[in-house]
């Protein structure tokens, strides 16, 4: 779950002062509630109207701002999207524009000072590595079809140097519209990933998701299933490569993936290993009602109010689950979460938005899942990893269920590594907020695990 922005339902008359101009112009900074960075961005068009851009980093959400005022000192605009805005005046000693910024009947202040693009963009140091030296493998752009699903996936195979055939993996990735890089907050954790595989002998295809980038198909509507097709696409064009040992071809999965993964390998008894990152042990209803009271909590919502919202999705999600039929799934949850907001338990506003995005065929389907059986039916190596500080698929939770499901594989490896979230970054709290922030993609220590867990089973 993403943390909110605080915001702004804020009048926007600007009194007039006679005091000198300030250029406006360039880039401005600011943090909300010591929580969340602002980067703003204010232009003049050579009509001489003024035009503004929002970018939230922690959040991945950029927009642009409307009905944006410049006066000699004072500094306005209105979000509508968010019901949210800010005023503010200039401050000559502080050197910033001082003001409120408010939404929904909240008020933080706000201060904004300037700065540069170069100075906003993130550090992302691993990625600057792989930019910087000379890559001891080939990357090659590939194309493959699914005939189920009538479509063609776009993807990158990297290659090492030498003599092959080399063992190889298809990384599929978590969810959301996400590109082969898995790219999140600036992060490309599949990038990282594989240039790291291929450096220690292994090649790796990393495809764009149906719908995305350069991949045909349609995102929208589909659901796990769908993605696992793709998935098994991926790994029927490795076979068909001569640079791949197709006796050795593996996957990796992240988040869904994660689940995916195991679901292919259940199917083909062909598919040599199996690495879970971050995937999902118990069934998607139960795991949602975690993952959003955790994320809700490290937000800074009140206990009372986290333990309100916990109950709520708790009687939805079952509500979803006991109905097999989608559309009839929505009724009930559109109804339940009406109900809701009029009763104050969720904000004014708010109830239809949620509806939409619990009942779509991908979250349906995901919350009426029972990873445990399909886990039950691998029999391949399977390495499976979690991070101790992940609120998306905690690991105490999702670990203890995946151990149970896995004690009769005598190959599975289950491990929780310290310190590291949801992307397996080292993290302070774990929270979506910290993602941006962090400079690491991807920490050495879960790296390092994954290469040596594979070369040890290819082997």
């Amino acid at each position: 779950m993403k943390s909110t922005l605080l915001g702004l339902v804020a009048s926007l008359a600007l009194a007039t002062s006679p005091a000198h101009a300030i250029d406006a112009t360039g880039h401005w900074k600011g943090r909300i509630a010591d929580s969340l960075n602002l980067h703003l961005e204010f232009a003049r068009a050579a009509d001489g109207k003024w035009e503004g851009r929002l970018a939230v980093p922690q959040q991945g959400f950029k927009t642009k701002v409307e009905q944006l005022s410049v006066g000699e000192e004072q500094l306005g605009f209105r979000l509508p999207l968010l019901n949210a805005g800010f005023t503010a005046r200039w401050s000559e000693q502080d050197q910033a524009w001082i003001g409120t910024w408010s939404q929904n009947g909240q008020a933080v202040p706000l201060r904004l000072k300037r700065t540069d693009a170069a100075a906003l963009k993130p550090k992302r140091p691993q990625l600057e590595a792989i930019a910087a030296r000379q890559p001891s493998y080939a990357s090659v752009e590939v194309g493959f079809a699914n005939p189920a699903g009538g479509h063609s996936l776009a993807g990158t195979l990297t290659v090492p140097q030498g003599k092959g055939p080399f063992p190889a993996v298809v990384l599929v990735h978590g969810s959301g519209p996400v590109d082969r890089d898995e790219t999140i907050r600036e992060h490309k954790p599949f990038l990282v990933l594989a240039d790291h595989l291929s450096r220690q002998g292994i090649a790796v295809l990393r495809y764009d998701k149906r719908g995305v980038g350069k991949s045909g198909g349609v995102y929208k509507d589909a659901t796990t299933r769908d993605f696992a097709g793709d998935a098994e696409a991926a790994v029927a064009f490795l076979r068909g490569r001569p640079e791949v040992d197709a006796t050795r071809i593996g996957m990796v999965g992240h988040s869904e993936g994660g689940m995916i993964a195991p679901m292919v390998a259940a199917r083909d008894p062909g598919l040599a290993f199996v690495v879970m990152l971050a995937g999902p042990g118990v069934r998607g209803e139960l795991l949602m009602v975690e993952q959003i009271a955790l994320g809700t909590k490290a937000a800074g919502m009140p206990e009372e109010a986290v333990a309100r919202e916990r109950e709520l999705n708790r009687a939805v999600f079952a509500a979803i689950v006991a109905e097999p039929r989608p559309e009839l799934a929505g009724d009930k949850a559109r109804r339940m979460m009406k109900e809701a907001e009029r009763k104050g338990i969720l904000p004014a506003g708010t109830a239809a938005a949620r509806a939409r995005e619990f009942t779509s065929p991908w979250f349906h389907a995901f919350l009426r899942h029972e990873p445990g059986p399909v886990l039950q039916s691998v029999r391949q190596p399977i390495l499976v990893l979690n991070g101790e500080r992940d609120l998306q698929v905690p690991a105490a939770m999702n670990l203890t269920a995946i151990r149970s499901a896995l004690k009769s594989n005598s190959r599975a490896v289950v491990k929780e590594l310290p310190a590291l979230n949801h992307l397996f970054q080292t993290a302070r709290t774990g929270a979506g907020t910290e993602y941006a922030d962090i400079e690491e993609s991807v920490a050495p220590l879960a790296l390092d695990t994954v290469s040596d867990w594979i070369l040890a089973t290819v082997k």
